[in-house]
């Protein structure tokens, strides 16, 4: 569940971080259920269909390509682990593929977002679909939304810039995103992973009303291996969860005066009115008889000292002694 009402959903993304490797994509999918993330995401794609033959990252793609076993031995262990699993397909075989391991939703990369044909391709699967729109023209994020037919879907906030700049996160974009979709949104975080800002960003994310997360992580980061440079370790990933879900408690859910910590705290801080001398019995109460202190914890407070005008010019049906909280039954 992902939107209004539930808790922020807490996305580990993948991405190449697994290197070619499917064992390392299955010690990565057994490290982000430890992590304490919702839901994993891998990006599925032919590198002969992503890129030309002659393109610079050519080599690269080839190189962290998994086969088609591959990825069913992979899909089918995180269907299995309890996760939500998450598909990020570049083309038509990746997408039939993860369709037909029963992926529980699907994310279309910014770079597809004027590729109408896939778009209506995975909207026709009828699983949730979440669009990213980092830098998509408006009217192509609209076009999107209609393409997609039926489908449940959100948008994601943020891009990848290795890493990002934190003056282009733009926290702000999530509201009026809200706001002008009436859909889930979410926040990709791609801030550096090595910075101490990397462990807070989806918190602040969540407070600005993020309903979805995602963040890349690694095994190792000291390797310096493929999508590194936002990731985080699994032990940081798992204390950026923390911190995500220490804040949502922070939000709370009522005023802040209803809190039973506040009215204990405001119980043994705060002033009654106590009789500043010995007031003797039958003696009209003024006002310089009377002193605002905070009294032992141990009894009932007495009048706060804005009901002052409920004592001043009463009489005293008893002695009162000096410091002695004035209640009800001590005035005539």
């Amino acid at each position: 569940m992902v939107g209004e009402g539930q808790p922020c959903f807490v996305l580990a993304e993948v991405a190449s971080s697994h290197e070619g490797s499917a064992d390392t994509a299955l010690r990565m999918l057994e490290s982000a259920f430890k992590m304490g993330a919702d839901g994993i995401k891998f990006q599925l794609f032919k590198a002969d269909l992503l890129v030309v033959a002659r393109h610079p990252g050519r080599k690269d793609f080839d190189q962290i390509e998994l086969k088609k076993k591959e990825w069913q031995k992979v899909l089918r262990a995180a269907k299995a682990s309890g996760l939500t699993v998450f598909a990020e397909a570049f083309d038509a075989p990746s997408l039939e593929l993860a369709q037909a391991e029963g992926v529980d939703a699907y994310k279309v990369h910014s770079t597809d977002m004027e590729n109408p044909d896939f778009i209506r391709a995975v909207g026709v699967v009828g699983r949730p679909v979440f669009f990213a729109t980092g830098g998509v023209p408006e009217d192509a994020v609209r076009e999107a939304l209609d393409l997609a037919g039926g489908a449940p879907i959100g948008l994601l906030h943020g891009f990848q810039t290795f890493p990002t700049p934190i003056e282009e996160i733009r926290y702000r974009e999530l509201a009026t995103w809200k706001e002008r979709y009436r859909v889930p949104v979410g926040f990709l975080d791609h801030t550096d992973g090595g910075s101490a800002f990397a462990l807070v960003a989806p918190a602040l994310a969540a407070g600005y009303g993020a309903d979805l997360v995602e963040k890349h992580f690694t095994l190792d980061r000291s390797q310096k291996g493929f999508d590194y440079q936002s990731s985080l370790n699994p032990e940081d990933f798992y204390r950026m969860v923390e911190l995500l879900r220490q804040a949502e408690r922070a939000a709370g859910d009522g005023p802040a005066a209803e809190s039973e910590g506040a009215k204990r705290y405001h119980r043994v801080m705060a002033r009654s009115i106590v009789a500043g001398k010995l007031i003797s019995r039958g003696e009209v109460l003024t006002r310089d008889m009377l002193a605002f202190k905070r009294t032992d914890v141990r009894f009932d407070p007495g009048f706060p000292p804005r009901s002052a005008d409920r004592v001043i010019g009463r009489r005293a049906a008893r002695p009162i002694q000096a410091d002695e909280t004035i209640r009800e039954d001590m005035l005539q």
